[in-house]
């Protein structure tokens, strides 16, 4: 467990120039994550598409507070599920988010829906899918609470302290945490609070960023392709089966019109 640090109302005297940021999380029913939208909150642009579920992790930079921000989404996955339930492609897309902020990144917030219920089983689902990237993440970890609605501080908290699932996530990343309505777009300030903390953390590390093995985003980016290469060959089997049943019933509806018509003429 990491240890527990107070960054609520922290901030930086010398802030750091180069922020690398891995956004996380999961999605319930209709609830997302709300990840893409807080990542075009963070960089104060359009750059993430929130109009479909994130497919392929997607690296987007922006110069934020004089601070140059690189922001990478990743695909959600289905709190509900076990690793192994999560599609290998996705499972692989989460792994090479890493990869996509050399040397490797300062932070990965973990979105959460302040309103979102999480019952205790989906701790091992957070568990096993934050094994993909074979690092200490919790330490590198601040839980964002994203919201559409406006509501006070200790209404945020109250639902926080009515849920230990909540709370157990919230000690395995040292209690670091940061409220963000993503509705209120012209409330920058609430991103400026979000990049202190992210300032904090990286002190805390020691400047440290989260260890990548450089080696293995080769071997990801090759299992991708050959899992592509599968997918699109299926796909065109698929196809051509499509196409040849399609001729086939062509071919007897064409059978069947001539007989019934041959019929009609043989009554006449």
């Amino acid at each position: 467990m990491a240890a527990s640090v107070d960054i609520s109302n922290s901030a930086q005297s010398h802030p750091v120039t180069d922020l690398r940021i891995v956004l996380i999380g999961g999605r319930h029913n209709d609830i997302l994550s709300g990840k893409s939208s807080a990542g075009n909150f963070i960089l104060g642009q359009n750059v993430f598409d929130t109009s479909r579920r994130t497919a392929q992790s997607e690296v987007r930079q922006q110069e934020v507070f004089s601070r140059r921000v690189t922001v990478v989404d990743t695909p959600g996955w289905w709190w509900f599920w076990h690793r192994e339930d999560t599609p290998k492609l996705n499972q692989i897309e989460i792994q090479n988010s890493v990869h996509l902020c050399p040397p490797g990144p300062h932070v990965f917030l973990l979105a959460i829906p302040v309103d979102l219920y999480l019952p205790q089983w989906v701790k091992a689902s957070l568990k096993q899918h934050l094994k993909l990237f074979n690092a200490d993440v919790f330490s590198h970890t601040i839980v964002l609470f994203t919201a559409v609605a406006p509501s006070t501080y200790d209404e945020k908290k109250s639902r926080i302290r009515r849920s230990p699932t909540l709370q157990w996530i919230l000690q395995q990343c040292g209690n670091r945490k940061h409220f963000l309505n993503i509705s209120n777009r012209e409330d920058r300030d609430q991103v400026k609070k979000l990049l202190e903390k992210i300032e904090t953390l990286i002190t805390n590390n020691g400047f440290r960023h989260c260890s990548v093995d450089r080696s293995q985003g080769e071997t990801l980016r090759k299992e991708m392709r050959d899992l592509t290469e599968r997918a699109s060959k299926m796909f065109d089997q698929v196809q051509k089966q499509r196409n040849k049943l399609k001729l086939q019933i062509e071919g007897r509806l064409k059978v069947l019109f001539l007989i019934r018509y041959r019929a009609l003429c043989g009554r006449k």
